[in-house]
C-alpha cells in the first residue's frame, strides 16, 4: 500500500504556523541571541525569525505530523540553522572587509607615480589572485579557526575577550589562535 500524505488546506496550515509562531516566538529570539549575540539588533533578530518562519512553512505537512513539542522542536533546530548560517555569513563578510583593508594598505605603500600602468595594472592583479586564495582558505578553514582569526585580527578583540566570546579559557586562546594561523598558513600553501 502507498504511503499519502495528508495535504492541509489553507486553514489548517495557517493555524499550525500561527499556533507555532505564537508558542514558539520567544524560544527563536533567545535561541539566535544566545547564538549571535550581539551581532544583531533586535530588528535583525525579528527579520530572521521571520525568515525561519516562512521556511517552517514549506514543510507544514512535517509539521501536521508532529505534536506541538516536536513543532517547537523542529522550529528550534530551523531557527539555530538560521542562526549558524547568518553567524557564517557575517563572518565572511568581515573577513573581506579585512582583506579589503590589508589591499588598500598595500596600494597605498606604493606612490602611484612610481609605478608604469603594466606594473600598476600586474600589481593589482597580483593582489587579487592573493585574496583570491586567502579567502578560499579561510573557506576551507574550521568555523572555530576562522572566528578565532576574525575576533583577534577583525575585531581586534584581546585574549580574555575572545575566550569569553567563543568559550574557550583565556589561557588557551593564544594556542588556539597559533593553530588557527598555521592552518590558515598551511592551506594558503596548499592553493598556489
Amino acid at each position: 500500500m502507498l504511503y499519502r500524505r495528508k495535504l492541509l488546506h489553507g486553514d489548517d496550515a495557517e493555524q499550525i504556523i500561527t499556533e507555532l509562531y505564537e508558542q514558539g516566538h520567544n524560544l527563536a529570539d533567545m535561541l539566535i541571541e544566545q547564538i549571535l549575540g550581539t551581532q544583531l539588533s533586535r530588528d535583525e533578530r525579528e527579520d530572521l525569525i521571520q525568515e525561519g518562519f516562512l521556511r517552517l512553512i514549506t514543510h507544514v505537512e512535517d509539521l501536521s505530523e508532529r505534536s506541538l513539542s516536536g513543532r517547537l522542536s523542529y522550529m528550534s533546530s530551523t531557527m539555530r540553522n538560521l542562526a549558524i548560517d547568518e553567524g557564517r555569513r557575517r563572518t565572511k563578510q568581515r573577513l573581506m572587509g579585512l582583506l579589503d583593508m590589508i589591499d588598500d594598505e598595500s596600494c597605498r605603500e606604493i606612490s602611484s607615480n612610481e609605478l608604469s600602468p603594466e606594473e600598476h595594472f600586474l600589481m593589482k592583479e597580483d593582489r587579487e589572485d592573493r585574496k583570491r586564495r586567502l579567502e578560499e582558505a579561510l573557506n576551507r578553514l574550521k568555523p572555530r579557526d576562522m572566528a578565532l582569526l576574525i575576533e583577534r585580527y577583525g575585531e581586534e578583540r584581546s585574549d580574555r575577550e575572545i575566550g569569553e566570546r567563543l568559550g574557550i579559557k583565556p589561557e588557551n586562546v593564544r594556542t588556539y589562535m597559533d593553530r588557527a594561523r598555521k592552518r590558515l598558513a598551511d592551506i594558503y600553501q596548499e592553493e598556489e
